[in-house]
């Protein structure tokens, strides 16, 4: 297993993968010689957001596989009689059409042919990484999935993808314990080459108010022998710990089954996708704040230990943050150093108090030069986690000066990373090094982003 602690992402290219930076600026590793060989659940996966939409990106389903993604999400709500054959439609709302979808090459089909797309192309490409299916249900009535729709649901999943179906008994036999939460964290998953032309299907959603309970049922009718993994909602890092319970799951013979979580970027997401990452469990971000292609966002989701990432299209920030690359493997606790000066991002003197000066500084190893990135955009001192990277006045106004303030998540202690290595603030204005001075002690101010030396940072791991 690669450490987590390399400041680089790993760009797929057919079978072989080449290092490339998280940011422009970051520290370069050596190159991941045996990438093939790391656990599924080190990785990330990029999808496209309700990847079965038709889109003029994505007429078709399997486009966004033929495009490097290896994640794809199919709403899907209850089943119905069409012909005399249960079909489940893909869609999003319950008045769209049942079939308005670009599955069944383009034409829209209900779940068994997007099913058969992505079987198609996994045939086509036998060797490729294990595609992970999201399948969200969607449902309007409180009682819309019950055990008549969980099998037949359990029947149509294995009845499209046969022998490419990874299932949670195969886990549970590679890890060789029978709680596979106590068997990931001590075992980890089979590595991407083990799963090779496999498709793994995650269960998340159902109906309203009672998701997490239908999906423990499921898991109570099937046991050993389920095609799928639930995914409930998870909304506490405790969720993810292996001794303990997933949300809703209170049964031990349900709860050891459970080692993915659906999580909708709550306040403190990021210690939950942290969790979930240190215990070797898959965990969906999704919401709408994290469905959209903004550096800052995926570079926190990445840096966090999310394994599965909404993604509107491959080519954004593409060189950056890959579709497919290893978690936690860009730093989220580091020292800003500054391109021009070649010093250190510093709270003046450790002066931890409501106003003390953010200056820069040659760069040492002391806790007052090193900042934690949050998953709310702050950037907290790791000398003291209570005061935030904070505009004087909070305004945002040309020229003002920055120094640290308790956070109290207001908008003048949020910052967006560029990926070019601009910090971006309030009213579009980035941090900079006033008329790029490399001396030590200048305290930083807020200005008219220009991408200069002066308003750029590498961000090495502390």
């Amino acid at each position: 297993m690669h450490s987590k602690k390399i400041c680089s992402l790993s760009l797929l290219a057919g079978l072989t993968l080449a290092a490339v930076p998280a940011t422009a600026h970051a520290d370069a590793p050596d190159a991941l010689d045996f990438w093939w060989s790391d656990s599924y659940s080190d990785v990330y996966f990029a999808r496209p957001h309700n990847t079965y939409q038709k889109t003029a990106e994505y007429p078709n389903l399997d486009y966004a596989l033929w495009d490097g993604f290896h994640a794809l999400e199919l709403d899907v709500h209850e089943y119905k009689q069409v012909g005399g054959v249960k079909q489940f439609p893909v869609k999003h709302d319950a008045w769209n059409s049942d079939t308005g979808n670009n599955c069944r090459w383009g034409q829209g089909g209900y779940l068994r042919d997007c099913l058969h797309d992505i079987r198609n192309w996994s045939d086509y490409n036998p060797g490729h990484l294990p595609i992970t299916v999201q399948i969200d249900l969607k449902a309007i009535s409180p009682y819309a999935w019950g055990d008549a729709q969980y099998d037949e649901l359990h029947a149509q999943v294995a009845e499209v993808l046969g022998s490419k179906l990874y299932r949670p008994n195969e886990l549970r036999a590679f890890t060789g314990n029978d709680s596979l939460r106590q068997g990931v964290y001590t075992s980890g998953w089979p590595s991407l080459s083990a799963l090779q032309g496999k498709v793994i299907v995650l269960i998340m959603g159902g109906p309203l108010g009672d998701k997490n309970d239908y999906q423990e049922n499921y898991v109570r009718r099937y046991d050993y022998n389920a095609n799928f993994f639930v995914c409930p909602n998870a909304d506490s890092p405790a969720d993810f710990d292996w001794w303990g319970n997933a949300n809703d799951f209170d049964e031990p013979q349900t709860n050891k089954w459970v080692i993915c979580g659906n999580v909708g970027s709550p306040a403190g997401w990021d210690s939950i996708a942290a969790r979930a990452d240190a215990n070797h469990q898959l965990m969906n971000l999704w919401s709408g704040s994290y469905e959209h292609d903004e550096f800052w966002r995926m570079y926190l989701a990445v840096g966090w230990g999310a394994s599965m990432i909404s993604r509107g299209n491959a080519d954004t920030f593409y060189d950056k943050i890959p579709l497919v690359g290893l978690r936690s493997s860009v730093p989220v606790q580091f020292q800003m150093v500054n391109d021009n000066s070649n010093k250190c991002v510093d709270v003046w003197n450790g002066a931890y108090s409501n106003g003390t000066d953010i200056i820069q500084w040659s760069c040492n190893s002391d806790p007052n030069q090193a900042w934690i990135y949050t998953g709310a955009g702050q950037l907290r001192s790791a000398g003291n986690t209570a005061y935030c990277y904070d505009i004087e006045g909070g305004n945002g106004n040309l020229g003002d000066r920055h120094h640290i303030w308790k956070c109290d998540g207001g908008d003048s202690e949020k910052w967006r990373l560029e990926w070019f290595g601009s910090f971006r603030g309030m009213k579009d204005r980035c941090m900079d090094v006033p008329n790029s001075s490399t001396a030590d002690g200048v305290q930083l101010w807020h200005y008219d982003c220009n991408g200069t030396g002066a308003q750029r940072f590498h961000l090495q791991w502390w």
